[in-house]
């Protein structure tokens, strides 16, 4: 949802039973899943 543009005061008013370190703690998680992932550029050859 945060990567789609939502704030979380807007999560947060969607799900009240939610919590900012709820947010947090989902942030610190999706963190440690692709801390140490590389990122490289793919290039496609057109053919033009």
């Amino acid at each position: 949802m945060l990567a789609a543009g939502d704030t979380p005061e807007t999560i947060l008013h969607g799900y009240p039973w939610l919590e900012m370190d709820d947010i947090r703690a989902c942030l610190v998680y999706a963190r440690k899943l692709v801390g140490h992932e590389r990122v490289e550029p793919f290039l496609l050859e057109t053919g033009t």
